[in-house]
């Protein structure tokens, strides 16, 4: 009973497309199609075979290539906020005659158009300047940004 259910769907598909599609000089091609079409269902009735037209397998492909490629952005971005933000800290620590040995900053990137300096860390070795440095650093960045100067 499927079989001829099948079939007489694909027929009558068949015939509404060629109703539809206007007499043209691609008649001949678009009636071939439409009988391709028309056997291939009716094969695939007879047959039993149920058609699998799953593209999860291939979603799933291009979810993890844009994933990667999206990480691997972020981490770009993180190095080049870092960077810049820490070119601005010597920067401003070098008006002052302050010279830290390291400048750690944490960055986070927490979605769409938002980035985030979460923690700044200097490392002034010797140098007894550190209430200067972080007094400087605190009228600089905004008060979230947690400042460490050892």
């Amino acid at each position: 009973m499927k079989f001829l259910s099948t079939v007489c769907v694909a027929a009558i598909a068949s015939a509404l497309f060629k109703i539809l599609v206007p007499e043209n000089k691609f008649s001949k091609q678009i009636s071939l199609l439409t009988a391709g079409v028309f056997l291939l269902i009716a094969i695939t009735a007879f047959a039993g075979i149920k058609p699998e037209l799953d593209i999860s397998e291939y979603e799933n492909e291009a979810d993890s290539a844009i994933s990667d490629f999206s990480s691997g952005v972020n981490e770009q971005l993180k190095d080049e906020v870092c960077r810049k933000a820490e070119e601005k800290i010597r920067t401003l620590l070098a008006e002052k005659e302050i010279y830290p040995e390291q400048v750690g900053i944490i960055v986070n990137i927490s979605g769409l158009y938002s980035i985030d300096i979460t923690e700044i860390r200097i490392v002034l070795g010797e140098n007894s300047a550190g209430e200067t440095a972080f007094e400087l650093l605190r009228s600089e960045f905004p008060k979230d940004i947690k400042i460490t100067v050892t």
